[in-house]
C-alpha cells in the first residue's frame, strides 16, 4: 500500500478521473466565451467553478 493509503489501481483510477475533470474544465472554459445566452453562461460558469474545486480536491487526495 502506498503512503496515501490507497492501492495502486485506485490511485490510477483517481488519476484518470483527474484527467477527465481537467478536460471538462478546459472545454467548458472555451465554450463560455462563445455563449451569448445569460442563463447558459451562468450554468457553464458554475460548472467551471465546480470542476476547478473537484480538481483541487482530487490533487490534494493524490498527494
Amino acid at each position: 500500500m502506498s503512503k496515501s493509503g490507497i492501492a495502486p489501481h485506485e490511485k490510477f483510477q483517481v488519476h484518470e478521473l483527474l484527467q477527465l475533470k481537467n478536460i471538462c474544465a478546459l472545454k467548458v472554459s472555451s465554450l463560455t466565451g462563445m455563449v451569448d445566452d445569460p442563463k447558459l453562461r451562468v450554468i457553464l460558469e458554475t460548472e467551471l467553478e465546480n470542476s476547478q474545486t473537484q480538481i483541487k480536491e482530487l490533487r490534494e487526495f493524490m498527494q
